[in-house]
């Protein structure tokens, strides 16, 4: 079983190594040594030793208490703790130097509202703020700082501005201050007139950068919480409007189908669906057909003679109503028939009395009395037409003499559009005979005078 070792391979005689929770791993270690006249222990460090060999290098004398030998261990490790330190801090003042954006006016007017400068001073005189420089004559009312410059260093949080006007320099003022305060020769010229940045960057890791991450912080969480309200708002409203939705939709479908079972009942009655039929034999072939909920009485007598196949033949006071080939259709038929309550002829229980006397042939029956039968349906039949005949209306479109005056005008109408093509003109009927020669260079009167001439022609050749 391998377990870690707790002392380095580097320490001689088996020494232990610090472990302080330093930034760097720490060289510095502690090694006990047993001689016949005592105890001691020696300090080692193997950043001090030889680089080549690699061997460490013993730090002072050896001691006889253990404590002692920690604490000379522990000054030796921050030594060399605080060079690394010191280089760290180094290259983050000159980044902070490089990212600051400072120019010497801001720099003279930090150093003055810090009070590390007694003889510059910084004042306010009612309409700005006034710098005096050190070495100026007494008196002297010194020159009028631009406001954008203190807005900057205010927003930045270098400066703060009291109740009374006066400027006072922050913690990260004076912290900026000491970053520059070696290196003013590395600081850039003023900013020329209008010419000044939007803004400041604050000094990282100071109080201006902590309260924008305070405030950032802040306005996320707030951010968060109306995002949050504003989801559950949107989940309330979508809930809602899905609610309404499946009720509108609920609520059409319960409308279609209360139409639907509405129009299905209308079409039950109408064919009275509902209606049970009870058939009695009244003897072969015949049956008397009543309904529930209705007196009516229809007699089915099944046909086996009159036609190729069986057929139900319905009737209903003696008259005929219809005719099916089967008894299905035959129950529809007379469900239909119940149903309509129109009652066929009129009940007799004896035989049929005659038609009144004083009805004349054209007067329907009296009541009590059954109308004839209508006259049968002659269809018309159309004989040869004559000669005169030809022309008149009321014969059907395909008589031949219908036919014969269609194909005369369709051949008048060809006449009249070739002339109109030869000539350019219109002309009338008269003016249209088979031949006619007439053109654009003939007068007037040569044109009346042969269009007289054709319509002698037409008129003798029409008969």
């Amino acid at each position: 079983m391998t377990t870690a070792p707790d002392r380095p391979l580097w320490v001689p005689c088996g020494g232990t190594a610090l472990e302080w929770g330093l930034r760097n791993p720490c060289p510095v270690a502690i090694s006990t040594h047993t001689h016949t006249r005592g105890r001691w222990w020696t300090v080692w460090c193997l950043t001090c030793g030889d680089p080549y060999t690699g061997y460490p290098a013993e730090i002072g004398e050896r001691h006889h208490h253990e404590d002692d030998a920690q604490h000379a261990a522990r000054l030796h490790a921050d030594d060399h703790e605080g060079e690394i330190r010191r280089f760290l801090a180094s290259a983050r003042h000159a980044e902070i130097r490089e990212k600051s954006g400072w120019t010497t006016r801001l720099f003279t007017l930090v150093a003055a509202a810090s009070g590390e400068d007694p003889d510059a001073v910084v004042w306010w005189d009612g309409s700005g703020y006034r710098f005096i420089p050190a070495g100026a004559r007494y008196g002297a009312k010194g020159r009028r700082m631009r406001r954008k410059v203190v807005e900057l260093a205010i927003a930045a949080g270098f400066l703060q501005e009291r109740a009374d006007g006066d400027l006072v320099a922050t913690a990260d003022g004076r912290a900026m201050l000491a970053v520059w305060r070696h290196h003013r020769a590395d600081l850039a010229e003023p900013w020329a007139v209008r010419h000044e940045p939007q803004a400041l960057p604050p000094l990282p890791g100071g109080q201006e950068a902590a309260r924008r991450r305070e405030a950032a912080r802040q306005r996320a969480v707030e951010l968060e919480r109306q995002a949050a309200q504003s989801r559950a708002e949107f989940l309330r409203r979508r809930e809602e409007a899905e609610q309404r939705n499946q009720a509108e939709l609920e609520a059409a479908r319960q409308r279609r189908a209360d139409e639907q079972a509405e129009r299905e009942r209308a079409e039950r009655a109408r064919t009275g669906a509902d209606i049970d039929l009870t058939w009695s034999a009244v003897d072969a072939g015949r049956w008397s057909v009543t309904g529930t909920g209705n007196d009516r009485c229809l007699d089915v007598v099944l046909n086996t003679t009159d036609f190729a196949s069986d057929m139900y033949e319905i009737r209903e006071n003696g008259h005929f109503v219809s005719r099916h080939p089967y008894r299905h259709q035959t129950e529809a038929a007379v469900r239909q028939l119940l149903a309509d309550g129109v009652e066929i002829g009129q009940r007799t229980p004896g035989p049929t009395p005659a038609a009144s006397i004083e009805a004349g042939p054209s007067e329907p029956a009296v009541r009590g009395h059954q109308a004839p039968p209508p006259p049968p349906f002659v269809t018309p039949v159309y004989g040869p037409r004559s000669v005169e005949q030809r022309g008149e209306p009321g014969f059907p479109p395909t008589h031949p003499a219908t036919c014969a005056l269609a194909g005369r005008r369709v051949a008048e109408l060809a006449v009249r559009q070739k002339r109109k093509r030869l000539t350019g003109r219109s002309c009338t009927r008269q003016d249209e005979p088979t031949g006619c020669a007439t053109t654009q260079n003939q007068s007037h009167r040569e044109h009346r005078g042969a269009s007289t001439v054709h319509r002698d022609h037409l008129q003798h050749a029409r008969g």
